[in-house]
This record gives structure tokens, C-alpha cells and sequence, in this order.
């Protein structure tokens, strides 16, 4: 009478034994299942479903159920309902590598554990061991061994004896010998391991080092090449915002307001005209002859919205002129300004320019362009207020109409130069022709600044008489001055008014600086001196 089964279930080189004592046995992939299977070792119509269904009657186990979507054989032949299992009955599940044997138990085994589901020893088993315990044999089979090895001892030779202990202590002390050795070089290993570890901590140390020096290098080399280039950009970029200011003034008599003219040309008995005197004192407002008028030329630039940044004696010339100041001396006259115009670069035509003001202190002053609508290829300047953007050695470039129109018609053939002069008398002629063919270009000289001031940068980028009024850029590509005087006797010393000093002027002008640039022009108004506008045109 069956009360139970063993089931030793193998797939592949994996062997497992389950013990099972249920009335009904179901074996499959199911939670369900008493005997559950790895679905990946079963094929797919056998995953989640009871393969086979066993139950106990009459003393022994039976096929009850199966799964017949999946091709089942029981001793190599397809399993039939109510087919009985017997000792050694082997089930294998087609397209898959599990084989299950079958051993129908007659006993109960001695301790049956609580889980239904534990593995349990066989009756058979347990018997077994039992048995060899109680027995005698044991102790024989020990007595025996010790014996056979006393006997074998005494029979061998006392020769072999040593030979065997010698042959034991040289593999003993080969093996000490080899292992201390093998501790040795481990040992020198390890130190020559750590050296190498510092070397390789050094020589990275030393590569941070030579990749900073390398950086600081190649730091270097681009402010040497961009410092090199610098007057090469800032021409392309801003070239185009500098003009050449041009103009003439005259004198009015004080009170009647009657313009100053040169005296009528005197004529002898014969009628041959008399050589008149040119000096200022011979002018008067009396008689039809030709207005006295002075012409002049300086540089300037766009600094946005159609203001323009000169000097003050540009602006106002006579202040500047030793002429002029005698004139006004002795003859108790007045400058007006007749004529103040700008000729841009690329731009045909001469622009008229408005007077705004000018600073009291500085030589500055401030101008607009006298037009509805501004081109669109004048670039504005950037202004650089920032003073540590002065400091002496760094570079700049200056860039303006050194000598006026002589330098212009020099840059041309001579053939080209002589003929634009026999054709256009006078200089203002000359520069509206000059215009109208573009050849009104500035002026780009670089140098650095060898001394400061509180109130000026002393630079020596090379210009001349008529360059007054040029922008001053520093490294930063920024106007960091305006140039106001030139020392001929050393061309190391040409003078610029510091950009922060003109600040206020522009503002009170109607001037709104760009949001980085009003920031900057509020921190240094306060330290800037006071400027006052003076009479307009």
C-alpha cells in the first residue's frame, strides 16, 4: 500500500528528490501545484498549467489528470487517465529536458515534518544507517587499518626511512625556502610599487605645472597677437565713426555786429594796385571787401544717437589761435562760427554740424550731427569710463586726420595730388572733392601709455596738428580718451583727456549712455570736474 511518493526530478546536470504524501498530486508550472517547475524549462503551452494530476486509491497513485496540449509519455508511451505508477516509472515532458522517476513509498518515514512541502528521508534510508551504527564492523574495519599500517611501517627499510624524512624535510625546506623568497619579492615589490607611486605623483605634479606654464603661455601669445592686431580691428570696426572735422569762423565788430573785412586794395597814380597789409590790426568793418574768415580742421567721433566728441578748441577755434587773440585784442571783435562740418568715411557728402557745448576745464566739447536721420554705417564708439582700464605700459591706438588734407592728398600720385590742388584752391574745395571719391579715410597709429596724470594719459601712438579731437582706444577696444594736444619736441608725449571727464558734458548735452556705460558714468561723475556749456551756434 503506497503512502506516498518520491519524485527525483533532473533537467540537465540539475538533480533534485521531493517526498510527497498527499492523496492528490498535481505537478506543473501552477502556484497551485505540490510539485511546482521552472517555467523557463518548460515549453511555452506548458507556462502557468498543471502538466499532471495524480491521486491515491485503493493503495496506490494514478493518472487522473493531464495536460494534453503538451506531449506527455510515461515509460516512453503517451500517458493515459487512470494509468497506475509503479517503482521506476519515468515521465518526461516533450521539448524540454525534464525527466521525472517515480517511487512509490509503502511506509510512512519515521518524522514526518510539519511543512507538507519539506524534504524527507526515505524508510529505506534511515534503516540503512541505523543499521551500520549498531553494528560491530565498524571498529573491525579501524582495527584492521591501524594494523596494516603498523605492519607496513616495521617492513620497510631504516635506508628508505631517511631517504623519505630527507626527501620531506628538502620539500618542506624547498617550500620554506621558495615561500620566503616569494616574501622577499613581494616585499621589493611593494617598495618599488610605492617609489613608482611617488615618481608617477611627482611627474603629475610636474605636467599640472607645465600645462599651467603652457596655458599662461598660450595666454600670453593671444594678448601679444590680439595687442599686434588690435589697430587692425578696432580700424575695421570704428574707422567708419571717425570724421574729419572741417570749418571756418569770422569776426564782428563789438556792438554794431558788422563782420570784419580785409582793407580795399589801394591803387597808385598809374593804377597799379598796392600790396594792402594783412595783419590783424589792418581789419576793419568798414568798405565792400572780402570777410576775414579762418578756416580749420581737427578730428572727431560718433559716440552715439548723432553726438559727436571733440575738443573744445576744435569746436571753438579761436581759443587756440594767437591770430585770433590779437585780433579780438585790438579790434574789439567777436568769433562767430561761419561753417562746422563733418566728412565721415564712405560718406559722400560733408554732414553740418550743431555746437552743444563745451567743458569749462577740459578741452572737450560736444557737437550733433545737424540731419534728420543718421546713416546707418556710422558705427558708434564704445566708451571705456572704467579707470583701471588706464594704467601705464598698456596698449592703445589712436586713430585720426593728423595734418588734414595734406596727409590725404599725400597718400594719392603725385600727378593725382598736384592736380586736385590746381583744381581746388582752397583746402575746404579740396576735402569735398576728397569726399566725394572716398578718400577720406583716418589715421590708425598704436603705441602705449608712458605716463598719467590726474587729468591726462600721456601716450606716444604717433599724430600730428589736426588729429586733435581723435578717439583714444585702450586694450579693451574701448574709447579711453580723447586727444587734445601733441609735444613736438618728444613723440612720446602726446595728450588725451580721460573719457570720464567728458561724461557729465555729454549727459547734460542730451546724451544717454548705453545701461553698462551710464553705470560706469555715474560712479565717476562725482570725482569728474565740473562742466558749463558755453554759447551755441
Amino acid at each position: 500500500m503506497s503512502t506516498g511518493l518520491v519524485i527525483h526530478i533532473s533537467s540537465g546536470d540539475d538533480r533534485h528528490t521531493e517526498i510527497l504524501s498527499d492523496d492528490s498530486v498535481r505537478i506543473g508550472a501552477s502556484e497551485s501545484c505540490d510539485l511546482r517547475l521552472r517555467s523557463s524549462s518548460l515549453p511555452k503551452s506548458a507556462n502557468n498549467s498543471v502538466l499532471l494530476e495524480l491521486s491515491r486509491a485503493n493503495g496506490s497513485y494514478r493518472v487522473t489528470d493531464f495536460n494534453s496540449a503538451v506531449p506527455l509519455t510515461l515509460n516512453g508511451k503517451p500517458v493515459n487517465p487512470g494509468s497506475e505508477i509503479r517503482d521506476g516509472d519515468e515521465f518526461r515532458i516533450a521539448d524540454s529536458e525534464i525527466v521525472l522517476h517515480f517511487y512509490p513509498v509503502r511506509a510512512l518515514p519515521a518524522v514526518v515534518p510539519a511543512a507538507a512541502r519539506g524534504t524527507h528521508v526515505a524508510p529505506f534510508i534511515e534503516a540503512a544507517a541505523i543499521e551500520s551504527a549498531a553494528t560491530a564492523r565498524r571498529d573491525d574495519a579501524k582495527v584492521f587499518l591501524r594494523e596494516f599500517t603498523r605492519e607496513l611501517v616495521r617492513e620497510i627499510n631504516p635506508s628508505t626511512k631517511l631517504i623519505t624524512l630527507g626527501i620531506a624535510l628538502a620539500l618542506v625546506g624547498g617550500m620554506l625556502y621558495l615561500g620566503f623568497a616569494m616574501y622577499k619579492e613581494l616585499q621589493r615589490s611593494r617598495r618599488l610599487i610605492d617609489d613608482q607611486r611617488v615618481q608617477l605623483g611627482q611627474m603629475r605634479d610636474q605636467v599640472s605645472k607645465t600645462n599651467e606654464q603652457i596655458i599662461n603661455i598660450d595666454e600670453s601669445n593671444k594678448q601679444i597677437q590680439y595687442s599686434l592686431s588690435l589697430a587692425v580691428k578696432l580700424r575695421s570696426q570704428y574707422g567708419s565713426g571717425v570724421c574729419l572735422i572741417a570749418g571756418s569762423y569770422y569776426y564782428v565788430e563789438s556792438g554794431t555786429g558788422r563782420p570784419m573785412r580785409y582793407p580795399e586794395a589801394q591803387t597808385n597814380d598809374s593804377g597799379a594796385a598796392v600790396q594792402s597789409g594783412t595783419a590783424p590790426e589792418a581789419l576793419t568793418p568798414e568798405g565792400n571787401a572780402a570777410i576775414a574768415e579762418y578756416e580749420f580742421v581737427g578730428t572727431g567721433f560718433h559716440i552715439g544717437q548723432g553726438y559727436v566728441l571733440t575738443n573744445r578748441h576744435i569746436a571753438q577755434p579761436w581759443i587756440a589761435d594767437d591770430r585770433a587773440q590779437s585780433i579780438a585784442g585790438s579790434l574789439n571783435a567777436q568769433p562767430r562760427l561761419r561753417k562746422l562740418i563733418a566728412y565721415f568715411p564712405n560718406i559722400t557728402q560733408a554732414i553740418p554740424l550743431k555746437f552743444k557745448g563745451a567743458a569749462q576745464r577740459d578741452d572737450l566739447a560736444v557737437c550733433s550731427l545737424d540731419i534728420p536721420e543718421i546713416p546707418e554705417t556710422i558705427p558708434i564708439l564704445p566708451l571705456e569710463a572704467d579707470s583701471d582700464a588706464v594704467a601705464v605700459g598698456k596698449t592703445v591706438v589712436m586713430m585720426g586726420y593728423p595734418s588734414g588734407p595734406d596727409r590725404l592728398l599725400a597718400l594719392l600720385d603725385d600727378a593725382e595730388s598736384r592736380g586736385i590742388q590746381q583744381r581746388y584752391g582752397t583746402p575746404m574745395a579740396q576735402l569735398e572733392y576728397l569726399a566725394q571719391t572716398k578718400r577720406i579715410q583716418p589715421l590708425t597709429t598704436q603705441g602705449s601709455i608712458t605716463d598719467l596724470d590726474v587729468r591726462r594719459i600721456v601716450y606716444d601712438a604717433r599724430t600730428a596738428e589736426g588729429g586733435s579731437g581723435a578717439p583714444l582706444f585702450g586694450p579693451s577696444g574701448r574709447v579711453i580718451g580723447v586727444n587734445f594736444a601733441v609735444f613736438t619736441e618728444n613723440q612720446a608725449s602726446n595728450f588725451a583727456v580721460p573719457i570720464r571727464f567728458g561724461l557729465p558734458l555729454l549727459q547734460r548735452a542730451g546724451w544717454a549712455a548705453p545701461a553698462k556705460e551710464a553705470k560706469e558714468g555715474e560712479a565717476t561723475s562725482q570725482s569728474s570736474g565740473h562742466a558749463s556749456q558755453s554759447g551755441s551756434r
